[in-house]
């Protein structure tokens, strides 16, 4: 919280501690200011010996010296040096190359000298190996960006007065340290646009913007393994979690959200304008796409596809906006494969009866079933909460389906079912959901009526003739409400809805149910 409010530039008139007009080179020994995380959230700064092991065109690799040969050695050192200048997964051109052509230069306040300083050490961040968990991979440090007599005074810590990155190197290795660099690196670029402009509800828009920078350079966010795990988690504000899953997961979520905005909104001008617009949160997300394309989206909407993407992971299908072209989701699907690549279903009906009792459905986050094609019933579904609830067919080939849903957050489509059930919180508030699967309906008996009370519409499910129905819904009193032609209605246990009851005032009403030579009455209620 301390560092999201550093919002103080360097004064251009206040002179640096030390002369900065050489650059290090090869074999130069410094003492840098370093930080202890152990204490998390508390931290406090300590100096640490480091030696330069490598000074390139656009960049300077330091190495702890307690490291050197212990963690960190030449061959790590090589393809470090590699991926920082010479090329990266995604082709030629080193991460700061590929990083500052696409969002903007390195900020050059104190030091003159235009090179990123890269300290590579073992971070202390209170990682204990032998009991496993998250660790820091590498950070920036905004005191950097100040003279140390400026950090000192204006936030109490210090400075090493030069443009500078943070790398682990226990228990990262070599591969973590490139594709932390081309993350990290992002924030620096920030830095110098406007000095940390989000504040802790708006925090999860730089990061994702530094996982872009992961993106551009082609390196695979391991964070996405996390995410699907996990499951349940947004692109938006994740950086409120708690749960130190959740919030790994949130970069993988933050990763996958980028690629996708990249892909679709603009590119490279999509990611500068977003560095560099004066909105704040989705808002600012909005005016980038804006900017860079001209197009005034619909944020809701372009979550939405986001969130069927992360399911559906395949670019082939409809218009290309559900996958990403440059990876699929399946395959971070590594960890701990479940019933299908990439994310899992929720439930697999396998055998009605089928209940999935109520469990939490995170905003924008989606709760996907498999329903057999070969079992007779209904399919239903209910919400309870905040949120607003959505629901798409997923058919085996071809563009999802939207399905209706009631005004009571509450779904019901008759079995079989061509394809998977994808029920969505699409909101900024959760709700809880459950569901159930199966034949409620007698053989020719009085319909099923759900649910009870109703909230918004309300569902019949019986065993149809083949002929046409007429639904009237009368008051209490017996004042009649209205008459609803339902049309023909194929032969066999099927579900028919009734969005009327959405209209309704709290009560009790009747209905009298008629098809062909049949007509069944009954009751149920309403509630507002």
């Amino acid at each position: 919280p301390g560092i999201l409010e550093m919002d103080r530039l360097h004064d251009p008139s206040a002179p640096p501690s030390r002369d900065h007009t050489r650059g290090p080179v090869v074999g130069d020994r410094v003492m840098f200011w370093a930080i202890d995380y152990t204490g998390d959230p508390q931290f406090f700064f300590y100096l640490t010996s480091a030696t330069c092991r490598f000074a390139g065109e656009t960049s300077y690799i330091f190495v702890e010296d307690s490291q050197w040969g212990v963690n960190y050695g030449e061959e790590s050192l090589a393809a470090f040096a590699a991926s920082l200048e010479d090329s990266v997964p995604s082709g030629p051109g080193g991460i700061l190359e590929t990083v500052t052509s696409a969002m903007g230069p390195v900020p050059d306040e104190i030091d003159g000298d235009p090179r990123v300083y890269f300290l590579v050490m073992d971070i202390r961040d209170g990682f204990d190996p032998s009991q496993g968990g998250a660790y820091i991979a590498g950070f920036f440090s905004p005191y950097n960006q100040f003279t140390d007599e400026e950090a000192y005074l204006y936030y109490g810590g210090h400075s090493n007065e030069v443009e500078m990155l943070y790398i682990d190197c226990h228990p990262g290795d070599e591969y973590d340290a490139a594709y932390t660099a081309s993350h990290e690196l992002v924030h620096l670029v920030q830095w110098g646009i406007e000095p940390f402009k989000y504040d802790s509800d708006n925090l999860w828009v730089s990061e994702n913007l530094a996982q872009a920078g992961t993106f551009l350079c082609g390196y695979p966010a391991f964070q996405v393994e996390t995410f699907i795990e996990a499951g349940g988690v947004t692109p938006v504000a994740w950086t409120e979690f708690q749960d130190i899953v959740e919030y790994v997961a949130g970069y993988g979520a933050g990763f996958l959200f980028s690629a996708y905005l990249f892909e679709r909104y603009g590119g490279d001008d999509y990611l500068y304008a977003a560095l560099r617009t004066p909105e704040e949160g989705l808002a600012g997300v909005a005016d980038a796409i804006r900017s860079a394309t001209g197009l005034t989206p619909d944020m809701q909407a372009v979550l939405t596809d986001w969130a069927l993407a992360t399911w559906i992971d395949d670019t082939s299908v409809g218009d290309g906006r559900w996958g990403w072209e440059s990876f699929r989701i399946a395959d971070y699907d590594t960890l701990c494969p479940g019933n299908r690549p990439g994310l899992d279903f929720r439930g697999v009906v396998g055998e009605t009866p089928f209940e999935d009792p109520a469990h939490p459905l995170e905003a924008w986050s989606l709760d996907v079933y498999s329903v057999p094609s070969d079992q007779p019933g209904s399919f239903r579904a209910s919400g309870i909460g905040m949120g607003d609830l959505e629901a798409w067919l997923l058919p085996g080939a071809g563009a999802p389906e939207p399905i209706p849903t009631g005004a009571g957050d509450d779904v019901a489509l008759a079995m079989p079912v061509d394809g998977q059930v994808a029920l969505m919180c699409r909101s900024f508030m959760g709700m809880t959901l459950e569901a159930f699967a199966g034949s409620v309906a007698g053989s020719r008996g009085s319909p099923a009526v759900f649910p009870q009370p109703c909230l918004g519409t309300l569902y019949f499910q019986f065993q149809s003739s083949g002929e046409a129905a007429v639904l009237d819904i009368f008051a209490q009193t017996g004042a009649h409400v209205e008459t609803v032609d339902l049309g023909v209605i194929p032969a066999g246990e099927s579900v028919v809805s009734y969005p009327g009851a959405s209209g309704l005032a709290t009560g009790v009403y009747m209905y009298i149910f008629t098809q062909g030579g049949d007509a069944w009455t009954g009751r149920f209620a309403v509630v507002r």
